[in-house]
């Protein structure tokens, strides 16, 4: 888990889960402590296999509806 604190304020604190499927041998999470991130920025990476995210927010925010 990895979890990030948005510069927005609305946003606040949000955490990035990376969910290895049954085939990956391992994930390499990139990123330091303390390290500022950008919108687009590598994270980590999954070595040999298929994989998916989670991005999880406080309650209080909001969804964005297009």
């Amino acid at each position: 888990m990895i979890f990030i604190q948005a510069d927005n304020p609305k946003i606040g604190l949000m955490c990035f889960v990376a969910v290895g499927m049954d085939d990956v041998s391992n994930n390499e999470i990139t990123v330091r402590i303390g390290q500022h991130v950008n919108k687009g920025n590598q994270l980590g990476m999954f070595h040999f296999g298929g994989s998916t995210h989670v991005l999880l927010f406080r309650p209080e925010v909001k969804p964005l509806h297009m």
